[in-house]
């Protein structure tokens, strides 16, 4: 039986891991400029992220965030019962991935539900405002429906 063994130059095994380091930079570089791109993208398309307020009550803040996959995130808060000067947030704080509305072109919309009441708030930005519609649906079989205007 015969072997046949192939021996690498000194100059081959540096070239190819000049090669393959050249080719890991070139891929790692590129990855990062689409990344960064992809997020400037994020940013620009959406006028949401951001802190709007309100003087209503039920809904007196909104705080609209970006994920590094562009997703949209939205936490609400109420005035506080116990302090009137300070906002509580809704759902213990969680924050909820916004959905594009299938009734309103442009709105997003985030759902809450509650022990007694189904809420969904779609927002709309409408030139220097944010456009927060309330819809609600209580376990009775109730709706009570408003619109809140926002600003940063």
């Amino acid at each position: 039986m015969t072997h046949v063994s192939f021996v690498r130059s000194p100059l081959s095994r540096v070239m190819a891991l000049l090669i393959t380091a050249a080719l890991t930079l070139s891929l790692s570089v590129t990855f990062t400029l689409v990344s960064a791109k992809q997020a400037a993208a994020c940013l620009t398309t959406s006028q949401l992220p951001g802190k709007w307020y309100s003087s209503n009550d039920r809904l007196s803040r909104i705080d609209v965030t970006v994920s590094e996959s562009c997703g949209l995130y939205v936490r609400a808060y109420s005035t506080c019962d116990y302090d009137a000067t300070k906002d509580c947030a809704w759902d213990k704080g969680r924050t909820k991935k916004l959905s594009p509305s299938r009734y309103v072109a442009g709105a997003q919309y985030a759902k809450y539900t509650w022990n007694n009441a189904t809420e969904q708030l779609r927002l709309t930005r409408d030139s220097a405002y944010l456009s927060v519609q309330d819809y609600i649906k209580w376990n009775s079989g109730e709706t009570e429906n408003f619109t809140v205007r926002m600003h940063r």
